[in-house]
């Protein structure tokens, strides 16, 4: 008797759970020490299956790294992306944004060093990090394009997004925090020098009411 094919929705299930499996080793290959160590061969090794069932599900390295990346930003720090959208002026839209990307770098800070310090390195991953420092500044491009650009910046209004993007960037985050402070507790600081740049009065930091005296 012939065994009766999987039911297009089951397979469906099925080559999910498998890609699933495979972009979570892929994830773990990533934390570890050497980033060069990064190969369709690691990640099969790590999940448990064939070279060629990675290459089956995502084609090359770079698609793979693609894939790792956007699952990192869609289940840390951007999964509140639309809420940015949200804001009542663009000084609001900003501040969320600078939260969201304070918790992301603060999440994966290990991580994005290793990556700056194989930049120029390797071909595929040089490639990853251009799409999504693309994608962060395709962000700001929307944000100023719903709430509108300030009215008196402090600087040009044609190096406003480039701006905004570099006081973004991790590298401005991690140089901020240093060896003694997380890319977390310096979101007050950014979203003041944004602030500044919009020409907008800081948010007011909120007073902490005193404890009385038992």
């Amino acid at each position: 008797m012939t065994p009766r094919p999987y039911p297009k929705q089951d397979r469906k299930h099925v080559v999910d759970a498998g890609r699933d499996k495979i972009l979570a080793a892929a994830a773990e290959v990533l934390n570890l020490d050497d980033l060069g160590a990064f190969s369709l061969d690691a990640v099969a090794r790590r999940a448990g299956v064939t070279r060629m069932t990675v290459y089956n599900h995502f084609g090359s390295k770079g698609v793979l790294l693609g894939e790792v990346f956007d699952l990192l930003v869609e289940r840390d720090a951007f999964s509140g992306m639309p809420t940015v959208f949200e804001a009542k002026d663009l000084g609001g839209a900003l501040d969320a944004l600078v939260g969201m990307l304070g918790r992301f770098y603060d999440d994966n800070r290990q991580l994005m060093l290793k990556m700056v310090g194989v930049a120029g390195l390797d071909p595929d991953l040089d490639k990853v990090l251009l799409e999504k420092n693309l994608r962060r500044r395709r962000g700001i491009e929307a944000i100023l394009a719903q709430f509108g650009a300030p009215k008196s910046p402090a600087v040009d209004r044609s190096e406003l997004v480039n701006t905004l993007d570099v006081l973004l960037s991790f590298h401005t985050f991690n140089s901020l925090a240093g060896p003694d402070r997380t890319p977390l507790e310096v979101v007050p600081h950014v979203r003041r020098m944004i602030r500044g740049i919009l020409g907008a009065p800081a948010k007011p930091t909120p007073k902490r009411t005193p404890k009385r005296a038992r």
